[in-house]
């Protein structure tokens, strides 16, 4: 097997998280137009869909060899859980300000370090601790309990944070021997069956207006994990971290120009606090 080892770039990192984060958008945006037609399981089954053929055509280039792997029941198990974490992120989008939900979704980070450390038995030292505690903080300052009414959406969005680090802490168990691909195709795999059978109760075709976003949201599916794992290749996770930040500013701009939506100052503050706090996280002690 050929190694390719690819010079630490920030600048290249930073450019591929910009790119993850123009994904990360146009999945929001395209699932809440979506969303005005078809439900939220046949959205996901769309980007299943296009997701794994983008990711079959890929192999015709790189060849079929990630498509095997030793451990399917973890990935079935891992892609259940991401499947209902997904799922809860979508109802976010739908339901609340997008800005907060990507605000919301930015506490993963702390929560796969809490659970690493529960059921992985990694070490949890102080900065890691305290990353945590910035993390809780910056979701207090962004939900505010006692003086803004909590939507249910936000709960779910929690959900989904907490869904995703489960997510991670599966894909620790498999990472060492599977690669990026073979994630991606698993995951695809697994979870459009699932998607296809609970659309077909209330299936609905999109009308021609919004065939486009079932493009979409398809692939803009892969753009997003294709961005992530690219921009790792270049520049450890305590530098790509905060990069990540750029997707609420953005995010925020996109949707007051479409949907007229408020920016909140505190989600604002409550997310750099989040950050800062996977900042942490991410860096050793």
């Amino acid at each position: 097997m050929n190694v390719i080892i690819q010079t630490p770039s920030p600048l290249r990192a930073l450019m591929w998280m910009l790119g993850t984060s123009f994904f990360a958008i146009l999945i929001g945006v395209s699932g809440r137009e979506l969303s005005a037609e078809i439900s939220l399981f046949q959205i996901m089954f769309f980007r299943n869909l296009i997701c794994l053929l983008a990711t079959i055509a890929a192999f015709v280039f790189i060849g079929w060899k990630s498509v095997r792997t030793n451990f399917i029941g973890r990935h079935i198990a891992r892609n259940v859980v991401h499947f209902s974490a997904t799922y809860l992120w979508f109802v976010g989008i739908v339901s609340i300000p997008m800005a907060e939900v990507f605000a919301l979704e930015f506490t993963t980070p702390l929560w796969t370090a809490l659970l690493a450390w529960i059921f992985l038995g990694e070490r949890l030292g102080r900065r890691r601790m305290l990353g945590v505690l910035f993390g809780f903080v910056g979701v207090l300052i962004i939900l505010r309990p006692g003086i803004a009414i909590i939507h249910p959406a936000a709960i779910a969005v929690m959900g989904a944070a907490v869904g995703l680090a489960v997510v991670y802490v599966l894909t620790k168990s498999v990472i060492k021997q599977d690669s990026p691909w073979t994630i991606l195709f698993w995951m695809n795999l697994v979870q459009l069956p699932i998607s296809l059978a609970l659309s077909l109760p209330t299936w609905m075709w999109p009308s021609v207006s919004l065939a486009p976003w079932v493009l979409v949201v398809g692939i803009a599916g892969f753009g997003v994990h294709y961005s992530i794992s690219k921009a790792l290749i270049y520049a450890d996770a305590s530098l790509v971290v905060p990069f990540d930040f750029l997707r609420l500013p953005l995010i925020s701009i996109v949707a007051w120009i479409l949907y007229k939506e408020f920016l909140d100052p505190f989600v604002f503050i409550g997310a750099a606090i989040i950050v800062g706090g996977s900042v942490l996280n991410v860096r050793r002690d």
